[in-house]
């Protein structure tokens, strides 16, 4: 699964496509448990992503997100 999914997301990414498809997908990969690992590895490939094609606001949002996962943690 893990391999599938980050290569849907290379992908997703290197197509042009829409770009919400893109934030979609990264949106519903950080909602899913996964390891702490594999959860960082996926919140700096989608900010990444929006730092190439997103604006202040989405690089805002996936820090926000990023932010909400770390405190889910320690509660």
């Amino acid at each position: 699964v893990k391999a599938v999914t980050i290569h849907g997301l290379d992908e997703s990414d290197k197509s042009g496509r829409c770009w919400d498809a893109t934030r979609n997908l990264f949106a519903r990969v950080t909602s899913m448990k996964h390891s702490s690992k594999k959860m960082k590895f996926f919140f700096k490939k989608w900010l990444a992503f929006e730092k190439t094609h997103g604006s202040d606001d989405t690089i805002e949002h996936v820090k926000e997100k990023a932010l909400e996962y770390v405190n889910s943690l320690s509660s």
